[in-house]
C-alpha cells in the first residue's frame, strides 16, 4: 500500500474590505462579530480604542488563533512610544517533511531554540488518522509554545477555540480582545484616514465524506425490471462551516460492475476543492518559502473504502486504498485558482471478482484537510492634525 503526501500551493487572491463588522460568510469558520473604534475621529493627544469581537462557528476545533492588527505602523503606545511591532509568524520557523513513513516537524521556540520532533507510523494505523495524530500533537507543542507571541503589543492570541455543535445548539468559543493605542502625529490643518485590518489566522480541518452505491450487474438488472433504476445525486458531507470544502462537480452513482467480465470496472470522478471562505489559506512558515508556496498550502489525506475498490489515477497515485501526496512532486495538479476552485480528476478501479455474489455495497472516499486559514475585517480611522491653541 502506497502512502504520499501533497502539499497545495494557492494563488493569490485580493481581500476585500469588509467594514466594522466581519461575518460576512460563516464558512469561515472563524467569523469577527464586531470590529470597531472609538472614537471614530482621533487627535493628536486621543486615546484610540479598536475592539475585536470572534467566534468559531465552524464544526472543528481552530488552533493558534493570532490576531493582529495592520495599518498601525506610525501609531504608538499608550506611553506616546513607538509600537514592539511584530510579525511572529515571519521568525516561526515552522517546515515539515514526510519520508519512509514518517512525519517530521520543526519550529523555533524564542525560550528553546529549534526545535525538531518526528511521529512514525505504527502498524495498523491508517494514514489520515496517522496524520491527524501528527498533527494534533504538532499544534498542540508549537501553539502551547506560540502562546508568547501576546508579548508583542501588535499580537493577541488564542491557543485554541472550541467548535460549533448545532446538533445539541451549542455555539462555539468566541473571545473579545483590544488595543489601546495612541494615533500618529500630523502636521496643522491635515485630517487623513488610516484603513486598518484586523486579521486573525489559524489552524484548522476540513473533513469531508462521499458514499456511493454500487451494483453489480445483475441486480442492476434485477431493478431496472422493478423499474428501481435512474441516476443518484452525489451527496459530500463536509464538516460544518468549513472554509475549504470537497465538491464533486461530475461523476457516476451508482456504479454498475459488471461482474460477469474479467479485471477491473473503471469509473471517473470530477472533483474539487473550493475556498468558500472570505478569506485565503496562508503559508505554515514565511511568505518567502518557495517550498510551501508564497500564497498559502493545504496537505490532505484521501482514504478509499469498499468492496475491491483502489485508486486507479488520483492525485498522483495509481494504486492502494490512501493518499498522501507530495506537493513538490504534483504541485501543478491541485491549485487553487482565481475562481477559488482547484478542479481535478480522481479515477477508482472495483475489482470485479469481488461483486460476483455481492449484489449492492457503498464505496466511499474520505477526505481529511489540515491546513493555516484567515479572516479580515477593516475600518477606518479618522485623524486629525495639530491645531493650534488660541
Amino acid at each position: 500500500m502506497k502512502a504520499w503526501y501533497f502539499l497545495l500551493v494557492l494563488a493569490v487572491i485580493a481581500s476585500g474590505c469588509v467594514g466594522s463588522v466581519g461575518n460576512v460568510s460563516p464558512n469561515d469558520a472563524i467569523v469577527i462579530n464586531e470590529f470597531s473604534l472609538d472614537p471614530k475621529v482621533l487627535e493628536p493627544d486621543d486615546t484610540a480604542s479598536f475592539f475585536l469581537d470572534v467566534e468559531n462557528v465552524g464544526g472543528t476545533t481552530a488552533k493558534c488563533v493570532t490576531a493582529e492588527l495592520y495599518g498601525i505602523e506610525s501609531w504608538y503606545n499608550q506611553l506616546s512610544q513607538p509600537l514592539s511591532y511584530a510579525r511572529p509568524w515571519r521568525t516561526s520557523g515552522i517546515g515539515f517533511n514526510y519520508a519512509n513513513g514518517q512525519l517530521a516537524f520543526n519550529y523555533y521556540d524564542t525560550n528553546s531554540g529549534f526545535v525538531n520532533f518526528a511521529y512514525s507510523r505504527q502498524s495498523g494505523v491508517g494514514l489520515s488518522t496517522y496524520v491527524n495524530d501528527a498533527w494534533n500533537q504538532f499544534t498542540s507543542r508549537f501553539c502551547s509554545a506560540a502562546g508568547g507571541w501576546s508579548q508583542y503589543e501588535d499580537v493577541k492570541y488564542f491557543d485554541s477555540m472550541s467548535p460549533a455543535v448545532p446538533a445539541q445548539n451549542k455555539p462555539g468559543q468566541s473571545f473579545t480582545t483590544q488595543w489601546v493605542l495612541r494615533p500618529p502625529v500630523l502636521p496643522e490643518g491635515v485630517h487623513t484616514n488610516y484603513p486598518v485590518t484586523a486579521r486573525v489566522s489559524y489552524m484548522y480541518t476540513s473533513n469531508a465524506q462521499i458514499n456511493l452505491q454500487a451494483f453489480n450487474k445483475a441486480e442492476a438488472e434485477r431493478r431496472e425490471v422493478l423499474g428501481q433504476t435512474g441516476d443518484i445525486p452525489i451527496t459530500v458531507e463536509n464538516s460544518y462551516f468549513a472554509p475549504i470544502q470537497v465538491v464533486v462537480t461530475r461523476g457516476k452513482n451508482p456504479i454498475i460492475v459488471n461482474q460477469r467480465q474479467p479485471n477491473y470496472e473503471l469509473v471517473n470522478y470530477l472533483i474539487e476543492f473550493q475556498n468558500v471562505g472570505n478569506g485565503w489559506p496562508l503559508p505554515l512558515e514565511s511568505d518567502v518559502m518557495s517550498d510551501q508556496g508564497a500564497n498559502g498550502f493545504i496537505f490532505a489525506t484521501a482514504e478509499l473504502n469498499g468492496p475491491g475498490a483502489y485508486f486507479y489515477d488520483c492525485l498522483g497515485a495509481n494504486s492502494g486504498t490512501e493518499i498522501f501526496v507530495s506537493g513538490n512532486a504534483i504541485q501543478n495538479l491541485v491549485k487553487l485558482r482565481s475562481d477559488k476552485r482547484a478542479p481535478f480528476g480522481c479515477t477508482i478501479a472495483i475489482d470485479r471478482a469481488q461483486w460476483v455474489d455481492n449484489p449492492m455495497g457503498t464505496i466511499s472516499m474520505t477526505f481529511k484537510l489540515w491546513y493555516r486559514y484567515y479572516t479580515d475585517a477593516t475600518i477606518g480611522a479618522d485623524v486629525l492634525g495639530l491645531q493650534q491653541s488660541g
